[in-house]
């Protein structure tokens, strides 16, 4: 039996070597199609639009410096929810969004999303949508 875990462990292991050798290379293809051919990286950020109506415009720093902030308070005069936080990397629209918006409703206040896309994808939710105005300002770099 400890001959069949050893197997398992060692192939697991190099089944992860393996793919974390090709993962980078499947990312950038997935999410930076400009760098595997086509246009140059110059071109594709000339085609971008500015992001508009965001709520901030802090850069990478700035956000960093801010969430590595641990609270000074020890009390707060009011009472804190623990939230989750959700995450949608994706190209383009998100595709299984109704099925996302019949699981967060009804639970408002306990969830963040964060919509994060390409630089030249638009969102169109409605105002009624919990994914409305959740776009994460995304750069070409």
């Amino acid at each position: 039996m400890l001959k069949v875990f050893l197997l398992l462990g060692l192939g697991l292991t190099v089944a992860g070597m393996l793919m974390a050798r090709h993962g980078h290379a499947a990312a950038v293809k997935l999410f930076r199609p400009w760098l595997g051919g086509g246009a140059s990286p110059a071109a594709a950020a000339a085609n971008t639009v500015a992001a508009e109506g965001l709520d901030h415009s802090m850069t990478d720093e700035d956000l960093l410096w801010r969430a590595s902030f641990r609270p000074g308070v020890r009390r707060y005069p009011f009472r804190r929810v623990p939230k989750l936080a959700f995450m949608f990397l994706t190209r383009g629209p998100l595709p299984l969004a109704p099925l996302w918006e019949r699981f967060f409703r009804g639970n408002e206040g306990r969830y963040s999303i964060y919509v994060h896309a390409l630089p030249s994808y638009r969102t169109n939710f409605t105002s009624e949508s919990v994914f409305y105005r959740r776009q994460i300002p995304s750069k070409v770099s």
